[in-house]
């Protein structure tokens, strides 16, 4: 005899990538925003992938606000190592190929402002030099 299935609320039930990726990208949406530290959406991103129930996903969100911030209030602009996180992770998935499931880190972040620095750099020699050469 087959015994019934054990009833099971909305937190006992499993999660989907999808249902974890959609908390994850409001949590990069936050961190944008300024509304999270990158040690504060690192940690929230790795237990939103970590999660393996439903109801393990509602308070990684619980203290955020729903959708966007408001056009009315311009919402916060993003800061500096928010725009480098996403630049850094945007480089991983799509160049590097590495796992999604970690979000970049501080030492990752430094090495692509350096690479940028020295990018900008070599363009503005580049630019003096060719100044010269057409003066001379």
């Amino acid at each position: 005899m087959v015994s019934p299935a054990p009833t099971s609320s909305a937190t006992d039930v499993r999660t989907s990538d999808g249902e974890r990726q959609e908390v994850v990208d409001r949590l990069h949406q936050a961190l944008g925003e300024g509304r999270l530290d990158l040690d504060e959406a690192e940690t929230r991103v790795a237990a939103a992938y970590a999660a393996r129930y439903r109801g393990d996903l509602p308070p990684l969100l619980a203290d955020l606000p729903d959708g966007a911030a408001p056009a009315a209030m311009g919402g916060d602009a993003p800061t500096w190592t928010a725009v480098w996180t996403s630049i850094v992770w945007r480089i991983r998935t799509t160049l590097l190929r590495t796992p999604v499931d970690e979000p970049p880190s501080i030492r990752q972040c430094r090495f692509a402002v350096l690479l940028a620095l020295l990018a900008l750099g070599w363009i503005a020699v580049c630019a003096v030099l060719g100044a010269v050469v057409v003066a001379a």
